[in-house]
């Protein structure tokens, strides 16, 4: 049987230990960069309020990092979603843990203090947040994956 010798194990594995904490911040943050322009693309638009309120968001807790696309406004899941007797079923994706119910009946609201009365049975789905992810989940995949393997590689002398 051959004997095989490695040399510098330890050097290579200390190399390797720097990647799990190297700096994949810059990745992520590209990745809701991403997603945060698809979801203004794809947002509907009445006064471009809602397009306005997306944006990115970056975070490290621990060994984790988090980057996510949201906004504030509370109609955005109204307009995602759908409301009432028109919006259901109009919804396109299933996610996985996301249950959605809706009003069998209509409704009045009145948006002016008693001004003005109106009566609605809700609208249909207008998705931009699920989509805006769903439809670059392999190119962030790619980018992260690419970006790894590169550091991956500086880190241990081939580049």
């Amino acid at each position: 049987m051959a004997k095989v010798e490695i040399k510098n194990i330890d050097r290579l594995i200390r190399r390797l230990e720097n990647v799990k904490t190297a700096d994949l911040v810059p990745l992520i943050n590209k990745a809701t960069l991403i997603v945060e322009a698809q979801a203004k693309t794809l947002c509907h638009v009445k006064d471009g309020g809602l397009r306005a309120s997306i944006h990115p968001s970056v975070k490290v807790e621990g060994k984790t990092i988090i980057g996510k696309v949201y906004t504030a406004k509370e109609y955005a899941p109204f307009i995602e979603f759908g409301t009432g007797i028109n919006g259901k079923g109009t919804y396109p994706y299933e996610v996985k843990g996301l249950t959605l119910e809706y009003r069998d009946t209509g409704w009045v609201y009145t948006p002016d203090n008693g001004e003005t009365f109106y009566y609605t049975e809700g609208m249909v789905a207008r998705p931009f947040m699920y989509p805006a992810l769903h439809l670059n989940k392999d190119k962030i995949n790619k980018l992260i994956n690419n970006g790894y393997n590169e550091l991956l590689r500086k880190s241990i002398g081939g580049g």
